[in-house]
């Protein structure tokens, strides 16, 4: 789970970069160290995009583009139960209007690179997806109907969402990291969702960050049931991918 601060204070810097590898019209030098294979391909194929339509600049649609080119992204938006070839009819329409603003290209790309960083890894499609919000693309999802949340989750934890099994008696309520739902979400969600006091509130979700989960409540299962399923609708509306669910107590 990133943390805003860390994000902000990284990619402050990040223009430069931005400058050096990303910036259309212009040679770019290898980043190979920073994107993996298939978020180089992503970019390269945005940024031709960009080119061949004759845009002054990059936009968060040309890289929308770039990704519904790549099939694990298509394939996540397909078992969310999104229509792939009318998103990229839309995309194109899109992209028939000239965009020109590269600033929330700009952000897309800053963002996916500094937390693929604090995870000490390359940035890959998976992270690209993940920052669309508040861009012109994601506006585009919207109107499509398509939830960045619901797709980000199965492609970060490679299965599509499960509703809670009923069950009987008192179950575990069980929280899993990820690379993009952030700490002060989280913080929040167990203050308002499940009333945990805020100083436990922060111990949980450090836990949760640094073992890789966390049991942050014991409740009847259908209670725990009607929880679970409010703490997913919160977090698929700001675009995260919160694995939250019960396991037997």
């Amino acid at each position: 789970m990133p943390d805003l601060g860390y994000i902000a204070l990284v990619a402050a810097g990040f223009g430069a970069y931005w400058w050096q590898h990303l910036r259309p019209h212009r040679a770019r030098k290898p980043a190979s160290d920073t994107f993996t294979p298939d978020a180089e391909v992503a970019l390269h194929v945005a940024n031709h995009e960009a080119k061949s339509r004759g845009h002054e600049a990059m936009s968060s649609v040309h890289i929308l583009y770039g990704l519904v080119q790549d099939e694990t992204i298509t394939g996540a938006i397909r078992k969310a139960g999104g229509d792939v070839d009318a998103l990229e009819d839309r995309v194109l329409a899109a992209l028939g209007t000239a965009p020109t603003s590269s600033d929330d290209a700009r952000q897309v790309v800053m963002r996916a690179v500094v937390v693929a960083q604090q995870a000490e890894r390359r940035a890959s499609c998976t992270d690209l997806w993940a920052y669309l919000a508040e861009t012109a693309a994601a506006t585009l999802l919207e109107a499509c109907t398509i939830n960045r949340g619901t797709v980000l989750f199965t492609l970060f934890h490679g299965i599509s969402e499960q509703e809670a099994p009923i069950a009987t008696g008192d179950v575990f309520i069980v929280l899993r990291n990820d690379d993009y739902t952030t700490h002060e979400f989280v913080h929040q969600l167990l203050q308002d969702v499940f009333a945990v006091p805020a100083d436990k509130a922060t111990e949980l979700t450090m836990t949760t960050h640094t073992a890789g989960r966390a049991v942050i409540a014991r409740l009847a299962a259908e209670v725990a049931r009607t929880k679970i399923a409010e703490a997913r609708t919160r977090a698929r509306a700001h675009g995260f991918p919160l694995w939250i669910d019960a396991e037997p107590a």
